[in-house]
């Protein structure tokens, strides 16, 4: 026995119209062609699925029978198109999320927050690292993304440029300097500085800017992350050069935040494994945090340094 789907179809038709001519309509095609795919699929199925009686198409029982059958193939269907459309919307994603420390709190994990909300079926599973321990869990198949400064050196990892972030210099309030928006190499000469470790992607960037410049920088401490350089520079332990989203609010702390100059900044990025495709959503969120994030300069009367994003809808 091999059934039709076009078969199936104008089965169904007849079934919920009552007669051929409404089901060939119901169908756009014509009722010759629908008495001949019923006839077809009786022969098929090896009995009689309507009769006769005055001038009216009655179902046999085995019509009956077969319906509910149909229906609940067709009720499938349905669900699949559910799924469809759930895909579509992103909404039946699982993704597995990887951030920086410096990422971890502030504009990036909240426009994360913000598509999750619009996106109500997906599942985040979101971790922070280091970047040496995120890309090996990228590349062990244990994450799909992570977001982190760029560039990445490897081919095995694709990356997506989402956003810029600027470097600044993050001071203790009682440190004077020279203007009230910007620092230059010249004016870190002698100060104690706290510097992020050179296998990241900041520390080769102040290098070269100090060298530009003939300053010999007075790094007395080296960390790996911003965060413990924030802090330490809060304790009065010296200065720090950071990108600016790496920057909390202050609000009333100790702190001044200068512009460098001339200006560096990083790069932000969503990558992930090269081995794999790359999942749709990926692509989304990466389009939906370039969109979401605008990082602003510091107020020039203030410490506090804004990061903002775009309002929720």
């Amino acid at each position: 026995m091999a059934l039709k789907l076009r078969q199936i179809e104008a089965f169904r038709a007849v079934m919920r119209e009552g007669s051929m001519v409404r089901a060939s309509s119901a169908l756009a095609i014509t009722q010759p062609a629908v008495s001949y795919l019923i006839g077809s699929l009786e022969s098929a199925v090896g009995f009689a699925l309507f009769r006769r009686e005055k001038g009216k198409l009655i179902p046999t029982p085995e019509a009956h029978q077969l319906i509910d059958e149909v229906d609940r193939l067709y009720e499938s269907v349905d669900e699949v198109e559910a799924v469809a459309r759930l895909i579509a919307n992103h909404q039946r994603a699982v993704l597995r999320i990887l951030l920086t420390p410096a990422l971890s709190t502030g504009a990036c994990v909240q426009a994360i927050g913000r598509y999750a909300a619009r996106h109500p079926g997906i599942r985040l599973d979101i971790d922070t690292a280091h970047r040496a321990t995120i890309l090996r869990r990228l590349l062990s198949g244990h994450a799909d993304l992570a977001v982190l400064s760029l560039p990445v050196e490897t081919d095995r990892i694709v990356a997506t440029s989402v956003f810029t972030s600027d470097l600044v210099c993050v001071l203790p309030a009682h440190h004077e300097p020279p203007r009230p928006n910007t620092i230059t190499p010249g004016d870190l000469a002698g100060v104690p500085l706290i510097g992020l470790k050179p296998s990241g992607v900041i520390r080769p960037i102040v290098d070269r800017w100090f060298s530009a410049a003939n300053v010999t920088p007075r790094f007395d401490i080296e960390v790996r992350d911003a965060w413990t350089a924030i802090e330490l520079v809060r304790g009065g332990a010296g200065a720090a050069i950071v990108s600016r989203i790496s920057v909390p609010p202050f609000g009333a702390d100790p702190l001044r935040v200068l512009t460098l100059a001339p200006a560096g900044h990083i790069e932000i990025g969503i990558v992930s494994p090269a081995s794999l495709p790359v999942h749709r959503t990926v692509g989304a969120l990466a389009d939906f945090l370039r969109e979401q994030i605008r990082l602003k300069p510091c107020a020039a009367s203030s410490s506090t340094c804004r990061i903002a994003t775009a309002p929720p809808d």
